[in-house]
């Protein structure tokens, strides 16, 4: 009788540990907000820059409300040992709403994010936190 109620109870277990991993969403999903001042160089992507990522991969920034541009890409490039995973966001074309980076390497671990822009080494680092 144990075997019989095993068997089953065990399927379901598996069946929805797949299931809640699958709609977990990805750590980049959400907003995020500057967290302190941010390196010069770029005005809708300072001190009140936020980055929005929905579930579909598509990428907000800039300074909200009325300075943000949209329609960029985020895809994963790697998964740290420490749990920090590497996204790389970029725009198909530079954006003429607002002035943001075309592209961003960026780092998330936990509830914080670095975004660099790819070019010379020791490139400005801006720093977001999950907003609340």
């Amino acid at each position: 009788m144990r075997r019989a109620l095993a068997v089953p109870a065990l399927a379901v277990a598996l069946l929805l540990a797949g299931c809640s991993e699958e709609s977990s969403p990805e750590p980049i999903e959400g907003e995020w907000v500057a967290d302190g001042p941010q390196p010069p160089g770029f005005a809708d992507f300072a001190d009140q820059a936020v980055i929005q990522v929905d579930e579909d991969g598509e990428a907000t920034l800039g300074t909200s409300p009325t300075r943000l541009c949209g329609g960029a890409e985020v895809a994963e490039v790697d998964e740290g040992e420490g749990g920090e995973r590497t996204y790389r966001l970029a725009f198909g074309s530079p954006c003429v709403s607002a002035n943001v980076p075309t592209s961003l390497q960026i780092v998330v671990d936990g509830d914080t994010l670095e975004a660099v822009p790819p070019g010379p080494s020791g490139a400005k680092t801006f720093r977001f936190r999950r907003a609340d």
